[in-house]
C-alpha cells in the first residue's frame, strides 16, 4: 500500500489545433524526456541505497504514471502517434540527437509529407487534383492524401518495445470523433418495459434523436485477456490494431470539408451501445445498472458502420472523458493521486465574453451568429461541469507563450494563423512551434505543474516534503507556492545557471513565395467548381414520385406554367451549363483565388509572419 500511496497517476487531454499539432508534439517530446531522465535518476538512487553517499537526497522518489490520453482533431492525432511511438522507442528532439532520428512526433507533425521540394512541399501535395479523377467527385477542398501517407507511416513500427515505466501498462487513449450518420435514439412515452412488438401492434410514442458524438476508447492490450464492452483492445503487435488507431486518429483529424471524411466500419454494436450508456449516465447506482432504461438505441445491425469528420466539431476539448476515465482508474487507490493536464494551442481566456449589440441583426449578420450558437451549444460539456469538475481535481493547462525582451507575443504559434492552416505554409512555423513547446512545456513543468503546498500535507506523495527537505530546496516552484509533481532533473532553484530550451527564432515567408502558389491555388478550386456537383443522386422512393405527380397534377390544373415543357427554357439551360464550364468556372476561380491569397496575406500580416525584406 505505501508503494501506491506514492504513485501520481495523470491523464493527458489534447485540444484540437490541425497543423498546430506541432506545438502539442513539442510539448510531449519535452514532458516524455523529462520523465525519462528522472527515471535513470531514480533507478540509480534505487541501487545505490540511502545510505551510500552518491545517492542524490534531491530526486524525488515517488512515481508518475500516465494513466489516460485524450485527444480532438490534432490532439487525438497526437495521442494516437504518442502510442505507437512509446512502444517503438522515441528518441527526444534535443542536443543530444541533432538529426532529430527516431522520433514520430516530430517526424508526423514537422516532417508532415514533405519530399525535399521546398517549404510548401505537403502543401502543394494537398493542392493537387488526383483525388477528385479518383473519385469521380470532389470529397474535400483540399486532398488528404499526404494525410494518409503521414499515417500510415506512423503505423510502421520498426521494433516493439516495452511500454516505460512511466506509461501504465493498459494506457487508454480516447479519440473523439463526429459520426455523420448519428446513432438512433429513442426515449420511451410510455410506462411499460419495451418488447418485442406483434407486426400488426402499432408502435409506441417515443421522441426520436440522433447522437452525432462519439469517441473511440482504445485501451492497451497484450495479453488479449481484457475484455470491456466500452473499450477496443489495442495490441502494438497486431497489425489491424495498429490500423484501427490510425484510422480513427484520420478520422478525428479530418476537418469538416476541408479534408476528407474517413469511413470506419467492423465498430461492434455492443461498443457503441456501451459507449451510449457510459455518455448518458455519469455513474452507476447500487445494483450496477445503468439509469438508462427509458433510452433505446435503436441499431439492429451487428456493426455499425458510419461516415466520421473532426471530432473537435462538437468536442474540441476532451478534458470531461479524460477526467472520467482517470477517476474511474483510480478509484481503488488509497491515496488518490490524480491530475489532468490539458495541452492547447487555442485556449480561451476569462474575460473574454461577446456583448450584446442594440441593433436589429440584418439576415447577413444573423446567419453566422446562429451557426456560431448552433457550434457553441455543441460544444458545451453540461455533464463533464457537473461530473468532472465538481469534485476536488487537479486540472492544469499547457498553452503557447512566447515572451520577447519586451513584452507577451499576442500570436505566440505560427501554426496559429489561418486558423491552424499557417503550418502547412512553411516547415519553418512547424519547427518553431514545436520548440516553442518544448520550452513552455520546461516553463510549466519547473514553475506550474504543481501540488500547491497548502495541499501537500493532504497528498501521500508530498506529505513528507519541507523546507529542509533537499527535494524542497531544489524544486520548490516559489511562484505558485508549490511542488513540482515531475520534476526536471535539468533544474536546480538554488543555481543560477539552469540550461534552458533556447526561445526559438520567429519564422517568416516571403511574399513571392506565398504567391508562387497562386497557380496551384486556382487548378484546385477550378476542378472543385467544375467538379463540384458529382455525385451520386439517389432514385426517388415510390411514394415520393406518386406525391410528385400528385402535385403536378394540381398545378396542371390550375394552368400553372411550372408544368409546360419550354424547348426555349431546355436550351437557355443547356447553353448557360456550356457558358459556365468554358468560362465562368474559371473567373470564378479566378475571383476564388484572389480572395483566398489576400486572406493568407492579410492574416500573415497581422500576425508578423512576413519577411517582407526578402520580397
Amino acid at each position: 500500500m505505501a508503494e501506491q500511496q506514492n504513485v501520481f497517476k495523470i491523464g493527458i487531454a489534447m485540444a484540437g489545433a490541425v497543423s498546430a499539432g506541432a506545438y502539442t508534439a513539442g510539448v510531449m517530446d519535452y514532458l516524455l524526456e523529462s520523465l525519462s531522465k528522472w527515471e535513470g535518476a531514480k533507478e540509480r538512487n534505487k541501487q545505490l541505497g540511502k545510505d551510500d553517499p552518491e545517492y542524490d537526497h534531491s530526486v524525488p522518489m515517488h512515481d508518475v504514471i500516465i494513466e489516460i490520453m485524450g485527444g480532438s482533431s490534432a490532439g487525438g492525432m497526437t495521442a494516437a502517434i504518442t502510442t505507437l511511438g512509446l512502444f517503438e522507442g522515441m528518441r527526444p528532439v534535443n542536443d543530444e540527437n541533432p538529426n532529430k532520428e527516431q522520433n514520430k512526433l516530430y517526424e508526423a507533425w514537422v516532417d508532415l509529407n514533405d519530399k525535399g521540394d521546398g517549404k510548401m512541399s505537403t502543401l502543394l501535395q494537398m493542392l493537387e487534383t488526383g483525388d477528385i479523377a479518383e473519385h469521380d467527385g470532389v470529397i474535400s477542398l483540399l486532398n488528404s492524401q499526404p494525410i494518409d501517407d503521414i499515417a500510415d507511416r506512423a503505423a510502421e513500427l520498426k521494433r516493439i518495445t516495452k511500454l516505460p515505466d512511466y506509461i501504465s501498462p493498459d494506457l487508454e487513449v480516447i479519440l473523439t470523433i463526429t459520426s455523420l450518420r448519428g446513432i438512433p435514439l429513442a426515449v420511451n412515452f410510455f410506462d411499460e418495459v419495451k418488447k418485442q412488438r406483434a407486426f400488426s401492434e402499432p408502435p409506441k410514442p417515443a421522441h426520436r434523436m440522433y447522437l452525432h458524438k462519439g469517441i473511440a476508447h482504445f485501451k492497451v492490450d497484450t495479453t488479449g485477456t481484457a475484455k470491456h464492452d466500452h473499450t477496443l483492445p489495442f495490441n502494438p503487435e497486431n497489425l489491424q490494431d495498429r490500423e484501427a488507431l490510425l484510422q480513427c486518429a484520420k478520422a478525428t483529424g479530418a476537418f469538416p470539408l476541408g479534408l476528407a471524411p474517413r469511413h470506419l466500419t467492423n465498430t461492434q454494436t455492443p461498443y457503441i451501445k456501451s459507449m451510449v450508456d457510459r455518455m448518458f449516465s455519469p455513474s452507476r447506482n447500487e445494483k450496477g445498472q445503468l439509469p438508462t432504461q427509458g433510452l433505446r438505441i435503436e441499431i439492429e445491425e451487428d456493426t455499425f458502420d458510419f461516415f466520421a469528420v473532426d471530432g473537435g466539431t462538437v468536442n474540441n476539448e476532451p478534458f470531461g472523458e479524460v477526467i472520467r476515465a482517470l477517476k474511474e482508474k483510480c478509484q481503488y487507490d488509497p491515496g488518490q493521486n490524480y491530475a489532468v493536464l490539458m495541452i492547447d494551442p487555442f485556449p480561451n481566456f476569462e474575460g473574454e465574453t461577446q456583448q450584446d449589440s442594440n441593433k436589429s441583426l440584418k439576415l447577413i449578420e444573423l446567419a453566422p451568429k446562429v451557426l456560431g450558437a448552433i457550434r457553441g451549444q455543441a460544444m458545451m460539456k453540461e455533464s463533464d461541469l457537473v461530473g468532472g469538475l465538481s469534485s476536488d481535481h487537479t486540472l492544469r493547462m499547457i498553452f503557447p507563450s512566447r515572451r520577447g525582451a519586451e513584452q507577451k507575443d499576442p500570436y505566440p504559434i505560427s501554426c496559429g494563423s489561418l486558423d491552424g492552416f499557417g503550418g502547412f505554409f512553411s516547415r519553418g512555423f512547424r519547427e518553431h512551434d514545436f520548440e516553442l513547446g518544448r520550452r513552455n512545456c520546461q516553463s510549466f513543468l519547473r514553475n506550474y505543474f504543481c501540488i500547491p503546498t497548502a495541499k501537500a500535507n493532504q497528498d501521500s506523495v508530498f506529505r513528507d516534503w519541507d523546507a529542509n527537505d533537499e527535494r524542497h530546496k531544489r524544486f520548490y516552484a516559489e511562484s505558485v507556492d508549490g511542488y513540482p509533481i515531475v520534476p526536471d532533473l535539468d533544474y536546480d532553484r538554488r543555481s543560477k545557471d539552469n540550461p534552458e530550451v533556447p526561445l526559438p527564432p520567429r519564422q517568416r515567408v516571403k511574399p513571392s513565395e506565398l504567391l508562387s502558389i497562386e497557380g496551384n491555388v486556382r487548378h484546385r478550386l477550378r476542378e472543385v467548381l467544375l467538379h463540384i456537383d458529382k455525385y451520386e443522386k439517389r432514385e426517388p422512393l415510390p411514394e415520393q414520385e406518386k406525391l410528385k405527380q400528385e402535385v403536378h397534377q394540381i398545378l396542371k390544373q390550375h394552368n400553372h406554367k411550372s408544368v409546360k415543357p419550354s424547348p426555349l427554357g431546355n436550351f437557355i439551360t443547356w447553353v448557360l451549363k456550356g457558358v459556365w464550364k468554358r468560362w465562368g468556372v474559371g473567373i470564378a476561380a479566378n475571383r476564388a483565388t484572389n480572395m483566398v491569397l489576400t486572406t493568407i496575406l492579410t492574416d500573415f500580416q497581422k500576425r508578423d509572419l512576413l519577411d517582407q525584406d526578402g520580397q
